[in-house]
């Protein structure tokens, strides 16, 4: 075999290689399987979630709120996100929430005025996309 010959079949073989084991990662990432058994993530409509806790999204968000997925808005009604925990926010602040499993979201809201200050909880979300208190 040629020097050219074997370079070649190697690089083709790690390409080969390469997609497989990505293949196969992505697939174990899946957040649709457990254990091998098939399991169906609800679908939780992000604008939903944003009138739950007052706050009005940021444009081009997606609409529906994954695993991984994070909501980005302003907050519109503090008395909205008292009811879980998360008090002496103001409107205006900034509101992130992150689906981290499925029946958890983060939340977390920052504020610089009047002072600086940052509030966080992790509360349930229902199959129906209600939000509760762990």
């Amino acid at each position: 075999m040629t020097r050219s010959f074997t370079r070649k079949f190697g690089l083709g073989a790690v390409c080969i290689g390469a997609l497989i084991w990505t293949s196969a990662l992505a697939g174990a990432q899946s957040p649709g399987t457990s254990n091998g058994d098939v399991t169906l993530q609800s679908m939780v409509h992000m604008r939903s979630i944003a009138d739950q806790l007052g706050t009005k999204l940021n444009p081009e968000q997606r609409e529906e709120l994954a695993l991984g997925v994070t909501l980005n808005g302003t907050l519109q009604e503090p008395e909205k996100l008292e009811k879980f925990g998360i008090t002496g926010v103001h409107k205006g602040a900034r509101v992130t929430a992150m689906r981290v499993s499925p029946e958890k979201v983060v939340v977390e809201v920052d504020e610089l005025e009047p002072a600086p200050l940052t509030r966080k909880a992790t509360l349930r979300i229902s199959e129906q996309g209600r939000l509760s208190t762990p």
